[in-house]
């Protein structure tokens, strides 16, 4: 397929003014006229007039019949490709860390429904946070792992939740380490594995790990050696975060294989 690039160049010069990406916003919310934009982004009419007649010849802006502007559908386009390319900038020096060869395109390019999220940057921070997502369960506890703790501040949430009906899904990575505490624990819940509440499956390589209940969800993605680095997570209880998590999940569940224990590597 052949992409006019310099055709694209174009309409990214049309935006890449701080007052225009500022006046497709304003539209997105009401229409106005030039002297009521003027006067929302404090510039001078003539700014205004200027920077409204590349939107319109653009196909971004257009004049209703009151004499309002209003937004394009090609400008409600544009606007929401923004999310991306912030999310993205702000989280650059992460993900020049981290990154993301191994994730598929589909989930790439809706990095925009992560926008709404929290950087955690320390061990102690990222551990509360996915111990609190095993806590606030109400429904289900979805995992994909790369390496498995079983610490009882893990082990016993996890226990009490099961107690309650919440359902359980985890993806191990096939080369996960997993401590001597492990046997302990798959005892306590060996119940619960029987009885199909904790669905277990395996993969042999992780792209990302998430973390999730039906409210909270946890991103956590390799480093430049190719393993996860649970010192930094991307965080949320926003909804578009949730569905990226909860998407990714389902995508990694339905191409993983069935769980082998003996696959697992000891301390």
């Amino acid at each position: 397929m052949n992409h006019n690039l310099d055709a694209y160049a174009k309409y990214f010069l049309e935006v890449s003014s701080e007052q225009r990406l500022k006046i497709i916003q304003l539209l997105s919310q009401n229409t106005f006229t030039l002297s009521e934009l003027a006067k929302e982004i404090d510039a001078t009419k003539p700014e205004i007039h200027r920077n409204l007649d590349r939107l319109e010849k653009s196909g971004f802006i257009r004049k209703n019949s009151s004499g309002n502007f209003v937004l394009t559908t090609l400008g409600q386009m544009i606007l929401g490709l923004v999310p991306n390319l912030a999310f993205v900038i702000d989280n650059k020096k992460y993900f020049m860390e981290h990154p993301i060869n191994s994730l598929p395109e589909k989930f790439i390019s809706r990095f925009g429904e992560l926008f709404e999220s929290k950087l955690l940057k320390s061990y102690v921070d990222v551990f509360e946070y996915w111990k609190s997502i095993y806590e606030e369960a109400e429904e289900y506890i979805y995992n994909i792992l790369y390496d498995v703790p079983y610490f009882d501040d893990f082990v016993k949430p996890i226990n009490k939740k099961l107690s309650q009906g919440v359902k359980i899904k985890s993806i191990f990575y096939e080369k996960a380490i997993v401590s001597d505490s492990r046997n302990d624990a798959v005892k306590k819940l060996k119940k619960y594995i029987d009885a199909g509440d904790i669905q277990r499956m395996m993969t042999k390589t992780v792209s990302a790990a998430v973390i999730l209940n039906e409210k909270q969800s946890c991103l956590i993605f390799p480093n430049t050696d190719g393993k996860l680095d649970a010192g930094y997570a991307l965080v949320s209880d926003d909804a578009l975060f949730h569905q990226w998590c909860f998407d990714y999940f389902n995508y990694s569940w339905y191409n993983a294989q069935p769980f082998m224990e003996r696959k697992l590597e000891k301390k």
